[in-house]
């Protein structure tokens, strides 16, 4: 692809689809068939799928990836006579950076080894919908339902096979929708993990 030159080395376009449907039943002492629950499940996942292996950036290798899914299904109860709808869609988009080799000065010290960087956004919708047979309305009644973002930023070095140093931050945030009562959250975290093989 001519205008990809020289941008990227590898592009894969993915896209799946699924369905499935399941029901549970029993037989009574007469020995007739009654089912109590139904459900189906369908969904894109990913509805579009897009994974990038970019040329080299600075002596290393760019990776970067963007999904968007969706997922719907609806289960019926004989004994409630209600319909439940169920809906999601998450959107995830992730960018990484790698190098080896990486020279960073310690103790006076100019040692070779790996560097990583990645950025992860994630965003998950879920919404419960419920209608009622015996008074069918289009619209519904919405129930709980959340929209949740996530955010992190990770930078991992590899000194060695045996010590590994990451640092990341993690911003999760979280929004009631519909009915929902609970309350708007946002969660900050910060870490440092240092990991040593002791052979």
């Amino acid at each position: 692809i001519p205008f990809l030159e020289g941008f990227a080395r590898r592009i894969s376009l993915k896209h799946a689809y699924n369905s499935s449907y399941s029901e549970g039943w029993k037989i009574t002492p007469d020995g007739l068939k009654q089912i109590q629950t139904q459900k189906i499940t369908y969904g894109f996942n990913p509805l579009i799928g897009i994974n990038l292996t970019f040329d080299e950036v600075f002596g290393g290798d760019m990776n970067g990836s963007i999904q968007y899914s969706t997922t719907t299904n609806y289960s019926l109860g004989a004994t409630t006579r209600n319909i439940t709808e169920g809906f999601s869609k998450d959107i995830s988009i992730t960018a990484s950076y790698s190098k080896s080799g990486f020279e960073i000065p310690l103790f006076g010290l100019s040692l070779k080894n790996d560097l990583e960087v990645s950025l992860s956004y994630t965003t998950a919708q879920n919404s419960t919908v419920i209608f009622e047979m015996d008074d069918f309305n289009e619209e519904g009644t919405p129930q709980d339902g959340t929209v949740r973002t996530t955010i992190e930023p990770r930078i991992k070095y590899v000194m060695s096979s045996r010590v590994t140093l990451t640092l990341f931050y993690r911003r999760t945030q979280v929004e009631p929708e519909g009915s929902s009562r609970i309350p708007p959250t946002t969660t900050n975290e910060m870490g440092l993990e240092v990991h040593i093989s002791i052979q």
